[in-house]
């Protein structure tokens, strides 16, 4: 049996698999950084199998059923005492009600999808285990070292306005996952940096990412671009929690220059909450609830703004920096 253990910024998430490989996929949301013994109290642990994943028993009114993003079909539904979510065939997870455990069963071949829905859940319960949560938003370090959170619905354009603040001096966290706690003082977030797919119109505004890509363009007209790559171009920064400054709600304006205002907190709440709280046919889980609670003592807690992305990108680090009161990047 392999045991692995994952840093949560002050508690520790255990993996347990019979295949180190399997470890190492669920390690790519931590950017591959385990270690062989805790270094924090345990929160979490998850076991990952290779097999037969489960399947809705007949008669079983599930509390989900449909498609996921782009992952196909999905089932979720109640047990006696825990959750399940599967993909039929494919891969499943059972999330404990009482005890801080999941397991995620993947069906030789498929291993990728650890890294996918299911894993981001099971990092879920683990983070809200630990007092945190996630979110499904971009994070970029200030020059006084604190951090900026970015939500924005769906074509939005967060990665490209994400790569566009790195390169204009940001330091990239994330652009898509970030982990926050709102428990102390003051609310701090930490990053999961990963390899992003750029678009072919994002390449296109951003010259600069076109000599990083690899692969070939994908059905969906994405390549890849690593974190080694960027690392030449742009600071990508360490998993390490900082100090949140603000939150902003990203939107396209149609405009030529870009603009940064404040903003409602309850247009940014009803953003995050719409983009990352999920609800079933018998309403929103427990568990989801909890989240919503976390997202509104985030807003509640910084300052809220809107960032209008003009057809020119470059511009957006200096005007975000104006609304912060920051005059230019420190060197």
């Amino acid at each position: 049996m392999i045991q692995k253990f994952f840093d949560l910024q002050g508690a520790s998430l255990r993996v347990t698999a019979i295949q180190p490989v399997l470890v190492d996929f669920f390690g790519r949301i931590f950017a591959g950084r385990s270690r062989p013994l805790p270094t924090a109290p345990l929160a979490f642990g998850l076991t990952i199998t290779s097999g037969e994943p489960l399947a809705m028993p007949q008669g079983t009114d599930p509390l989900y059923q449909g498609p996921i993003l782009d992952e196909g079909e999905a089932c979720f539904w109640q047990a006696p005492q825990e959750r399940v979510l599967a993909f039929p065939g494919v891969i499943s997870l059972t999330l404990s009600d009482t005890a801080r455990e999941a397991t995620i069963i993947v069906a030789p071949g498929a291993e990728e999808r650890i890294v996918m829905t299911c894993g981001q859940l099971a990092l879920q319960a683990a983070l809200l285990a630990a007092n945190q949560f996630l979110v499904h938003a971009a994070g970029l370090t200030l020059p006084d070292g604190r951090v900026a959170l970015i939500f924005g619905r769906s074509g939005a354009g967060k990665t490209t306005s994400t790569l566009a603040l790195a390169a204009g001096g940001l330091g990239l966290c994330s652009d898509d996952a970030m982990a926050c706690n709102v428990g102390g003082d003051r609310p701090i977030a930490w990053g999961m940096p990963r390899n992003l797919k750029v678009h072919r119109r994002t390449a296109e505004m951003l010259p600069w990412v076109k000599p990083l890509l690899s692969g070939e363009w994908s059905a969906e007209d994405e390549r890849p671009v690593t974190l080694a790559a960027l690392r030449t171009t742009v600071s990508v920064e360490s998993i390490a929690a900082r100090e949140i400054a603000a939150v902003f709600v990203l939107e396209r304006s149609g405009e030529t220059t870009s603009r940064c205002e404040p903003t409602s907190k309850a247009e940014v709440l009803a953003l995050a909450a719409a983009d990352n709280v999920r609800s079933t046919r018998v309403g929103v889980p427990k568990g989801e609830r909890e989240l919503f609670r976390r997202l509104g003592d985030l807003v509640r807690a910084v300052p809220a703004y809107r960032l209008s992305a003009g057809s020119d990108p470059t511009d957006l680090t200096p005007v975000m920096l104006a609304a912060l009161n920051i005059e230019k990047i420190v060197a």
